[in-house]
């Protein structure tokens, strides 16, 4: 397979960090039947349901607070002691307000 890049100028090439690098990703080699590539003020990018979700997922993720690690040590530690404790009611309540806020 080979690419014609006869017509190739400065002034099509483009940084990679002029954020335009995802709006021409779908478009990338297809040409117009004018020679020309396809694109310019009608371009467009559409997020899937699945990229919005994701983007969500980020922003929620990046507002936690970050892991405790003493905390985690602790318990590790104490669960391999045997002295860690179970307790069910605080677990099933927090596993009720988790629950009330994914809605």
């Amino acid at each position: 397979m080979s690419i014609d890049i006869k017509n190739l100028t400065q002034a099509q090439a483009r940084p990679a960090s002029d954020g335009r690098a995802a709006e021409n990703a779908g478009v990338r080699g297809r040409q117009e039947p004018s020679g020309q590539e396809s694109g310019g003020s009608g371009d467009r990018v559409t997020l899937t349901d699945t990229a919005r979700q994701l983007s969500d997922l980020t922003s929620t993720v990046s507002g936690q607070p970050p892991v405790d690690s003493k905390r985690v040590d602790a318990i590790r530690a104490a669960i391999q002691g045997g002295s860690y404790e179970v307790n069910p009611e605080r677990i099933a309540e927090r596993l009720l307000t988790m629950e009330g806020r994914g809605r």
